[in-house]
């Protein structure tokens, strides 16, 4: 197995890609921490059912103190971190004239707060181990720009800088930082966006139409991704961007 005695803390794992990825993980061997602001014990409990090692710890990513807990709690259980997936998010589709400044802040707070404080804390514990990966969960939104949701797409392109950044520091300390950028995927997230529009059946067949394979994609296909920069098989990646949208940023 890819992580076998793997340590990995996944964020926003309740759902969507977030689940997808700690189901993927614990199939290939890694001691799973799901993070998520919302009860996730039921998912949880799917994990450890199917034979994985699952710890549940309900934290804010926006807070400093909930995101030292999270950590304090890993490796009080496994006595290491070797694998952070910043994966936490929310989204707001609106234009920046309709959008608030609380709105912002917000957004800011979680959506690229989190990936600082969470990336931050790991990278200290990684040090004391010899390294780890990180992998950062950004969109295809933070590389082209969309209509109507410019908050969002600000905090995934400084998602996408701050990954290229951190693996320029942290190269020093043998911990690999990459970034995954998910063009539009069958995930909650997605629906509340598209139940947002004035006609959400019609946004939901632009969505699809806008990618060359005509579909939208599922978590489990970003998750395979995620797998692989958190293995030893993406080795010698770090402050890389991999696009996975079904060709929309192609055109």
């Amino acid at each position: 197995m890819r992580l076998e005695d793997k340590v990995a803390v996944i964020t926003g794992a309740k759902s969507g890609i977030g689940f997808a990825t700690a189901l993927r993980f614990c199939a290939e061997g890694a001691k799973v921490i799901a993070a998520d602001v919302r009860d996730a014990r039921q998912e949880l409990d799917v994990l450890n059912v199917n034979g994985g090692d699952a710890l549940f710890v309900q934290t804010d990513v926006s807070s400093e103190s909930a995101v030292h807990e999270l950590i304090e709690q890993t490796v009080a259980r496994y006595g290491r971190i070797d694998v952070l997936v910043n994966n936490a998010g929310i989204e707001l589709a609106r234009k920046v004239t309709e959008t608030t400044e609380e709105e912002w802040d917000r957004l800011m707070s979680v959506n690229l707060k989190g990936v600082f404080l969470c990336s931050k804390a790991a990278v200290i514990q990684m040090r004391q181990t010899g390294g780890g990966v990180i992998v950062n969960v950004a969109s295809e939104l933070g590389v082209v720009g969309g209509s109507e949701i410019a908050a969002y797409c600000a905090t995934k392109g400084g998602v996408i800088q701050l990954t290229k950044a951190m693996a320029i520091d942290h190269a020093v300390d043998n911990i690999r930082i990459n970034c995954v950028c998910p063009g539009p995927i069958n995930t909650p997230l997605l629906d509340r966006i598209i139940a947002s529009a004035a006609d959400p059946e019609k946004e939901r067949q632009i969505t699809e139409e806008k990618t060359l394979m005509k579909r939208l994609g599922e978590p489990a296909e970003i998750a395979n991704v995620i797998l692989f920069l958190a293995s030893d098989e993406s080795s010698y990646m770090t402050g890389s961007l991999v696009v996975v949208d079904g060709g929309l940023t192609a055109q």
